[in-house]
């Protein structure tokens, strides 16, 4: 009886066996039957060659640097040239007092000589040509008393003989040798007829002086008549003063210089 029951236990414990047995080799079977998916290779983009002719770079590529042009180069049409070299075009136009061209001086003796006014002027204001004209005795009313030079007659009557020279400045310095005469239009018709054979030409006249003293008033009343004269043609009058009274028939190498200065200062 006792072994029947200890059979029975053993039939039992070995159907448990069996069937764990069993579901062990259907979970197995299970597993060796499952599909795995494969897992993709991956991808790779390929690469170029270096030596490719049509694979861009990637760095940018300098723009070539142009050669300097042997050719001038224009400035733009708003712009202006710039240059270091002196201009060639003149600032300002020279007067015909200092400006090397051709000059007649007409008087009276006191305007002669080496040591006369006319010289240091011309030196000083820059002065060619000087045609000296002057005579003893010369004026606005009174013929010279001897000429070096045709026609040999007073300022009105000098005109033609003036222009011939083509100057482009005349200085008249006289009037003493008129003496106390009232001088009228003799100044007036001289300077007219200047102006008109000379329309370019500056037109200077200075006042008469003498060596006595004290000067006459007549003086004064001569100077007022050439100024007056003188400046109706757009001509220039110079007062230089007295700087001689009481140096006699001839006026000394100082007084010379004075009246020197005196033009030079006026016409600079």
């Amino acid at each position: 009886m006792r072994f029947t029951r200890d059979l029975s236990k053993l039939s039992i414990i070995g159907l448990v066996v069996l069937a764990v047995l069993a579901v062990v080799l259907s979970a197995a079977a299970l597993l060796s039957t499952r599909t795995v998916p494969a897992e993709p290779a991956p991808t790779r983009a390929p690469v170029a060659p270096d030596s490719s002719p049509e694979t861009p770079s990637a760095e940018p590529t300098p723009a070539p640097t142009p050669e300097p042009s042997s050719e001038p180069t224009s400035a733009a049409p708003n712009e202006e040239p710039t240059s270091d070299a002196p201009s060639l075009e003149p600032t300002e136009s020279e007067s015909a007092a200092t400006s090397g061209n051709t000059v007649v001086v007409i008087g009276d003796s006191f305007s002669l000589g080496e040591e006369a006014w006319v010289s240091t002027a011309a030196e000083e204001l820059g002065w060619g040509d000087v045609v000296n004209l002057a005579s003893p005795g010369r004026g606005y009313l009174s013929a010279p008393r001897s000429c070096d030079f045709e026609p040999c007659s007073r300022f009105g009557g000098s005109v033609d003989l003036i222009a011939q020279a083509q100057p482009e400045l005349v200085v008249t310095f006289g009037g003493t040798a008129d003496g106390d005469y009232a001088l009228d239009d003799a100044p007036s018709d001289y300077f007219a007829a200047l102006r008109e054979a000379l329309p370019d030409a500056e037109l200077v006249a200075i006042n008469p002086v003498t060596g006595d003293s004290p000067a006459p008033y007549w003086l004064t009343l001569h100077a007022k008549n050439i100024r007056a004269a003188v400046e109706a043609v757009d001509g220039t009058f110079i007062n230089v003063g007295q700087p001689g009274a009481g140096d006699g028939d001839t006026l000394t190498a100082e007084t010379q210089d004075e009246i020197a200065r005196a033009v030079v200062e006026a016409l600079s």
